[in-house]
C-alpha cells in the first residue's frame, strides 16, 4: 500500500452562524419574545437537558485572530459529544450577510453610524440565538470581538431579559506569544471568507487595519460578571463567579484544553480470533492475518508518523498484540478505558446466536442502537460517559496520536474528532486493517485520510469488519 492509494475526504463541520429563524428587532431593538427561558424538559438522547436545567449563553470577548472562534467550537464540540445541544451564533457571519463586504471604516469605534451598524448585527444573532434557545437549544455562544464594556453592558441587559442573570458568561481569550500570533493571523486569512479570496498582501493589510481599530477601543474584561479569562492557549486562566453544571463543566474543559493542531491516527487492532469466528467481545488473540497487519501497521507509522508521536491501545490482548510491533519506536500508554463496549451476557456470543435465541434482545438493539445496552453490559451511550477521561487527555495532550482500538470506541471517539452528534457514530464505519487519520483545521474543516494497509481477508466473518460505506459527511 502506497500512500497515493489512501482515501482522501474534506470533512465540514456543523455550520455555525447562519440565521436559523425571520425574527427581527423592531426599531427600538426590542425583541419580540419576551419571559425567561426556562428549563427544557425531554426524553431520549436530549435526557441530559432534564438534569442540567436552565440554557447558557456564552459571550466571548476578545481581539481579532486570538482563536476566539476556535475556542468557541472546540466547547461545542465537548458539550454535544456530551449530549447537549450547542451551537454557536457567528457575528462575523451575521455581518457579511447585513451589511455585506465592509471598508476599514466601518470598524472604526468612533464612528457612530459604523458602530450603530455592528451594533444591529449582533442583536440580530442575539435574535436567532434567542430564538434557537427557545426551540430547546441548551448553550448558545456568541462569537464576536465585544471589546468594548459598553457592548458588553448591552449584550448582558438585552440577554437578562430571557436569561437569569447567572446564566449569562463572558469567555475572553487572548495570547501573547508572537509565533502564536503570526500563526493565528494565517489561519484567519485562509480560513475566512473575508479575507481568503484577497490577495495575501491585501488580506494582511485588511486584517491589520481591522485590528488596530480594535486595539484603539479594547477595554478588558473587568466587569463583574460571570466570566472566563482565557490566556496564551490555556496556560493562564481566570474565573469569576462561575457556579452550575455546565458552566464548571466547561470551566473544567478550558482547563484541559490546548489549541495545538496535530493529526490523530485511529486504528482498529488486526483480526482476531473472535473475528474470525464471528464472535463479539471477548479476549482473543490475533490471527495469523492480524498479526501480519500489526507489523504492517508498524512499517506505516515508522515511514508517515509525525515526529513526538504517542500510541494509546486498550488492555485487551488483540489491542496489545496489534501495538507490540510499533512498540520499539513509540511510546504506549495502556487504557483500560479503551476496551471494547460490554457486551454482557451475549459476550462471546454470535449475532446469529442472539437473534435465534434472545430475539427480543436483538430487535432492541437494532431498533435503537446508541441507546440499547446489553444485558449487564454497555449501550454507546454508556461508552461515551467512560471514555471522558480520555477525551479530557485527548484535548490536553499536543501529541501526534495513533490509538489502537476497537470498532466501537474508534466510532465514538471518531465522531467526537469531527464533530458529529454522538447518536450517529453507531453507523460509522471503522473497518478492519485500515488506518484512519483525521488532520484538523482552524476554520473547522477536517481532513481525513484513509489509508488501507491490507485488503480484507476473503475468509473472515461479517461482524462489522468490512467498513465499505462511504465516509459519513457530517
Amino acid at each position: 500500500m502506497t500512500k497515493d492509494e489512501s482515501t482522501r475526504v474534506v470533512i465540514d463541520a456543523t455550520t455555525y452562524g447562519e440565521r436559523i429563524s425571520s425574527v427581527e428587532y423592531d426599531n427600538k431593538g426590542n425583541n419580540p419574545q419576551d419571559g425567561k427561558i426556562g428549563p427544557v424538559v425531554t426524553s431520549g438522547y436530549e435526557a441530559t437537558n432534564e438534569f442540567v436545567g436552565r440554557p447558557l449563553v456564552i459571550v466571548t470577548v476578545g481581539l481579532p485572530g486570538r482563536g476566539k472562534s476556535y475556542v468557541s467550537r472546540r466547547i461545542v464540540r465537548f458539550l454535544s459529544w456530551l449530549g447537549l445541544k450547542a451551537c454557536v451564533f457567528q457575528v462575523h457571519g451575521y455581518r457579511r450577510e447585513i451589511e455585506g463586504g465592509q471598508e476599514t471604516e466601518f470598524f472604526n469605534h468612533s464612528n457612530e453610524d459604523a458602530s450603530s451598524r455592528r451594533e444591529n448585527v449582533v442583536k440580530q444573532a442575539m435574535a436567532d440565538m434567542v430564538t434557537w434557545l427557545r426551540q430547546g437549544g441548551k448553550v448558545g455562544i456568541l462569537d464576536g470581538q465585544n471589546v468594548e464594556e459598553k457592548r458588553r453592558k448591552m449584550i448582558f441587559e438585552e440577554l437578562s431579559k430571557v436569561l437569569d442573570p447567572d446564566r449569562i458568561m463572558f469567555l475572553e481569550v487572548g495570547e501573547t506569544n508572537d509565533l502564536k500570533l503570526k500563526e493565528y493571523k494565517e489561519m484567519t486569512l485562509t480560513s475566512s471568507s473575508s479575507f481568503s479570496s484577497l490577495e495575501h498582501a491585501e488580506a494582511s493589510a485588511l486584517f491589520d487595519a481591522r485590528l488596530q481599530h480594535y486595539k484603539n477601543a479594547y477595554e478588558p474584561l473587568e466587569e463583574d460578571y460571570p466570566y472566563i479569562r482565557m490566556g496564551d492557549g490555556g496556560a493562564d486562566l481566570e474565573i469569576n463567579k462561575i457556579r452550575g453544571y455546565v458552566p464548571c463543566r466547561v470551566a473544567n474543559f478550558l482547563m484541559n484544553v490546548n489549541l495545538s493542531m496535530r493529526p490523530i491516527f485511529l486504528s482498529r487492532h488486526g483480526q482476531s480470533q473472535f473475528n474470525l469466528k464471528g464472535k463479539i467481545g471477548g479476549d482473543s488473540g490475533l490471527t495469523p492475518f492480524g498479526e501480519q497487519y500489526a507489523q504492517e501497521l508498524k512499517n506505516f507509522m515508522s515511514k508517515y508518523a509525525p515526529e513526538g508521536l504517542e500510541v494509546w491501545c486498550s488492555t485487551l490482548q488483540r489491542t496489545k498484540m496489534t501495538a507490540i510491533p510499533v512498540s520499539g519506536e513509540f511510546p504506549i500508554v495502556h487504557w483500560r478505558a479503551l476496551e471494547e463496549i460490554d457486551a454482557g451476557i451475549y459476550d462471546g456470543w454470535t449475532y446469529e446466536e442472539i437473534r435465534e435465541n434472545a430475539n427480543d434482545e436483538f430487535n432492541k438493539r437494532a431498533q435503537d442502537k446508541y441507546w440499547y445496552r446489553y444485558p449487564h453490559g454497555e449501550s454507546y451511550h454508556d461508552l461515551v460517559a467512560r471514555l471522558e477521561p480520555v477525551i479530557m487527555e485527548l484535548e490536553r495532550s499536543k501529541k501526534p496520536l495513533l490509538i489502537i482500538s476497537h470498532q466501537a470506541v474508534l466510532r465514538v471517539i471518531y465522531a467526537y474528532i469531527v464533530e458529529s452528534r454522538p447518536e450517529v457514530c453507531t453507523n460509522l464505519s471503522m473497518p478492519l486493517h485500515t488506518v484512519v487519520q483525521v488532520n484538523p483545521t482552524y476554520g473547522g474543516r477536517f481532513e481525513e485520510i484513509r489509508h488501507p494497509i491490507l485488503e480484507i481477508d476473503p475468509i473472515e466473518a461479517s461482524v462489522g469488519t468490512h467498513g465499505k460505506e462511504e465516509c459519513v459527511q457530517t
